[in-house]
């Protein structure tokens, strides 16, 4: 936010009371009125800046929405094509039972379709009741998630590490992807803690251009995924905090180029500051 009280910023300059020679001190008056439009024009830039705040998504100072670090577009829109370490939200309209209010974490994308798994629900088993045959008690720790319907009844785990492990696959960054039995035993003797490691029953499957199709239809929001928010304790309530900034509730007006009503406003609020 732009502090304009803080001492550092502009201020109008003051007009000296012994002008030059052939020039006429400025009244009281007109002095009066130049600063009161300037501060109308700094206002007016404050008001230019939140309406860019609120297209883009991000703050003034570079950073991303709180608590979620996600950079949207628009409500509806996408930041470019899915892949990798992007998120699925799925729209309000999106209803079902497998997808339905789900945030979905995509690990590939290519021309032959698109993996990812659900990330926001979790169950009440955990790996060891999965796995009965594990004797490592750090098993108890890791509750399942739901990664989505196909492929039960396997195992699949998202890891967090500075180093790839034979067996792993990298999806973006330090996250890795790993369906490996060996993995596994690692991460449990490693004592990997919910953090740094996640398990997931099932996964999410399109097959090409399936998903294209599925945004096109507009039943996700496509935006950039946070590490944080997949390997945090709170993870349950990830959709409703994604959805009110992709979908804030309420009667919404049109933006698009039928009606470019921040345009307009900018425009009406420009002629009104400036008389």
């Amino acid at each position: 936010m732009i502090d304009f009280s803080a001492t550092d910023s502009w201020q109008p300059r003051e007009i000296p009371t012994d002008a030059k020679a052939g020039t006429e001190p400025m009244s009281h008056s007109l002095r009066a009125v130049t600063i009161r439009r300037m501060w109308r024009i700094r206002f007016l830039i404050a008001i230019c800046v939140a309406l860019g705040v609120a297209q883009t998504g991000e703050s003034v100072a570079g950073g991303s929405l709180d608590p979620v670090s996600i950079a949207p577009d628009l409500p509806g829109t996408s930041p470019g094509e899915p892949g990798p370490g992007m998120f699925l939200v799925a729209k309000r309209s999106l209803d079902g039972p497998h997808f339905g209010q789900s945030v979905v974490y995509l690990v590939e994308h290519d021309e032959d379709g698109t993996l990812g798994l659900i990330v926001n629900r979790s169950s009440d088993i955990s790996l060891s009741e999965a796995l009965p045959d594990i004797e490592d008690r750090q098993a108890a720790a890791h509750a399942l998630f739901y990664g989505g319907p196909v492929g039960l009844p396997m195992i699949l785990m998202l890891v967090r590490s500075e180093s790839v492990t034979e067996g792993m696959a990298h999806v973006v960054d330090n996250v890795y992807i790993s369906a490996d039995r060996r993995v596994l035993d690692e991460v449990l003797a490693a004592k990997k803690p919910a953090s740094e490691v996640r398990f997931y029953i099932g996964h999410s499957g399109w097959a090409a251009g399936q998903l294209d199709d599925e945004l096109e239809r507009g039943s996700w929001h496509l935006v950039a995924a946070d590490t944080d928010a997949i390997f945090s304790d709170e993870t349950g309530a990830l959709w409703d905090r994604l959805i009110e900034r992709l979908e804030p509730r309420g009667i919404q007006v049109d933006n698009g180029p039928s009606l470019p009503i921040l345009a307009l406003a900018t425009k009406s609020l420009l002629s009104t500051l400036l008389r």
